[in-house]
């Protein structure tokens, strides 16, 4: 499975931001900038008192973290449906028979997922599994309301070995196996979503049943976590658990959002973002795989999807979710909910059918671009913490790298603003279309791809015709170049011309005396 990377979106207690919205900010921070539990990172924020430049960080972190799945162990005959069948006796049930067993036990299951037969599938369930059966016929009735095109398991191989006592408690034959869920949702994925799953299987009266799913490695969706409710925008398909009024507000700032990134980035897009809000942080937490929520207070919202450079089967292609963070819709107010989601949306839309992640500063500046484009945010305001740092003498000499975005090196806010103001130095320098081209160029998608080269009125909402063609994101995604090579073809400056070009910027926004630029090399050479 393709491993998955994380962005957590805005800081929801951001001082000026809280100031124009009206509210108060929280204070607290962690001044050790401690790193979540996991193998990923994320930011955590800055502190949320008295820094009156926070407003900006309303960006996301690019590569907060990769999660990436259990080693899956393949098992010869699995996914076969030769051989056994699922009631099949456990007793001398040799491995491959064993899990062909179980796939058309999970071929069963997948029908009837589809079929919103909730006898169906717990007709596959251990009887005496009765918390387990519960939450089947309430996973069953949310993705009832989910418009769901796919739905398919493949079993890959044998899971943790169970402790002794859980498998007393299970009886003999009972076993966990690693299984990969595809789906998609209609009207937006081109190619298949993939989890990894696992299921405790057990045998009853000779027949494999499924008795849990909390045994093995598990990173569940949101209808695996309480009653989901669904609403959907024109642009927006909104799943949670959080109340009805909290996900038709999302829908209707996803929909405002999804215009402002078609008006900036184009319609090469599936054009429908899925937003997801968990009903409280213990959710969040589970959706994003993670031991605790430590750091998760100060992120609004996350996009997570396959890490377009793992080359892994269904990385290319696949559309991002946004996951908002139930707790920063209390802090924020309307406009700064609507930055949130327009930034997200933007990773969105850049990252389907891209072949690559731009470095941090291209895409999080790009984002925030597009978030404060319309605003009313100026760099002023929403970028004050920088300016401030460009009077003192302590202004950056280049664009922020990606330790620059890590909490556990400092404050990561200034990363966010430098990226907006230096993505801000290409559009007003070089131009609109030149921007586009870069981020083009950096992400690995041909030319008209994602510029512009389709109105909103040219192409329905939920329309996919840009990108149907190409359901393995080939044809419209190149090689991706690096910087070093895509600034000067695109901009006819090299990267130390366009970075003097960006702390002229700053200097001026800040009212100091600009260092001097060089001169430009024209080809970049």
């Amino acid at each position: 499975m393709p491993a998955v990377a994380e962005r957590p979106g805005p800081a929801e207690a951001l001082a000026p931001r809280a100031v124009l919205l009206g509210r108060r900010v929280p204070t607290g921070r962690d001044e050790d900038g401690r790193r979540r539990p996991g193998p990923g990172r994320s930011r955590t924020g800055r502190s949320r008192a008295g820094r009156a430049g926070a407003a900006a960080a309303a960006a996301a972190l690019l590569l907060a973290g990769c999660h990436g799945p259990a080693a899956e162990r393949p098992i010869a005959g699995a996914g076969s449906s030769a051989a056994s069948s699922v009631g099949a006796p456990a007793e001398a049930a040799p491995a491959d028979e064993r899990s062909t067993a179980l796939q058309r036990l999970l071929d069963a299951r997948a029908a009837a997922v589809l079929a919103h037969d909730v006898d169906g599938v717990l007709a596959l369930v251990d009887p005496g599994a009765a918390a387990f059966r519960e939450r089947q016929e309430r996973t069953v009735l949310g993705l009832a309301r989910v418009p769901l095109a796919a739905w398919s398991y493949e079993v890959v191989g044998e899971g943790p070995r169970l402790a002794e006592d859980r498998r007393a408690e299970l009886g003999g034959t009972a076993w966990v196996a690693d299984v990969r869920l595809r789906y998609r949702v209609e009207g937006v994925d081109v190619v298949d979503q993939q989890r990894q799953r696992s299921f405790t299987v057990v045998e009853r009266g000779g027949t494999w049943l499924l008795a849990d799913d909390v045994d093995g490695p598990s990173r569940p969706d949101v209808w695996d976590l309480g009653a989901v409710d669904v609403v959907r925008g024109s642009r927006t398909l909104v799943v949670g658990t959080a109340p009805r009024p909290v996900l038709e507000q999302q829908a209707a700032l996803g929909d405002a959002a999804a215009e402002r990134v078609d008006a900036v980035w184009g319609t090469a897009w599936p054009r429908t973002t899925v937003v997801v809000v968990p009903d409280d942080a213990d959710q969040l937490v589970r959706l994003l795989g993670r031991e605790d929520a430590a750091g998760l207070d100060q992120v609004a919202a996350l996009t997570t999807g396959a890490d377009r450079s793992s080359g892994a089967p269904g990385a290319a292609g696949a559309v991002d979710r946004v996951i908002v963070n139930p707790a920063a819709l209390d802090v924020l107010g309307e406009l700064g909910r609507e930055v949130v989601l327009t930034h997200e949306t933007t990773h969105v839309a850049v990252r389907a059918g891209a072949a690559a992640d731009p470095p941090p500063w291209l895409s999080e500046g790009f984002a925030e671009l597009v978030a404060y484009e319309g605003a009313g945010l100026g760099p002023d305001v929403a970028a004050a913490d920088l300016l401030s740092e460009v009077r003192a003498g302590r202004g950056p000499a280049a664009p922020p790298s990606a330790a620059d975005f890590d909490p556990a090196v400092g404050a990561v806010a200034p990363a966010y603003s430098a990226a907006w103001l230096a993505v801000r130095t290409v559009d007003r320098r070089h131009g609109r279309a030149a921007l586009l081209e870069l981020m083009r160029a950096a992400s690995g998608r041909a030319a008209g791809a994602g510029a512009g080269d389709q109105t909103a009125g040219d192409q329905g909402a939920g329309d996919q015709s840009a990108e149907e063609g190409t359901a393995e994101g080939e044809g419209l995604r190149v090689a991706p170049l690096p910087l070093a090579e895509a600034v000067p073809r695109v901009l006819g400056v090299d990267l130390d011309v366009l970075t003097a070009q960006w702390r002229e910027d700053l200097a001026a926004l800040a009212g100091v005396d600009a260092p001097e630029v060089p001169a430009t090399s024209g080809d970049g050479g």
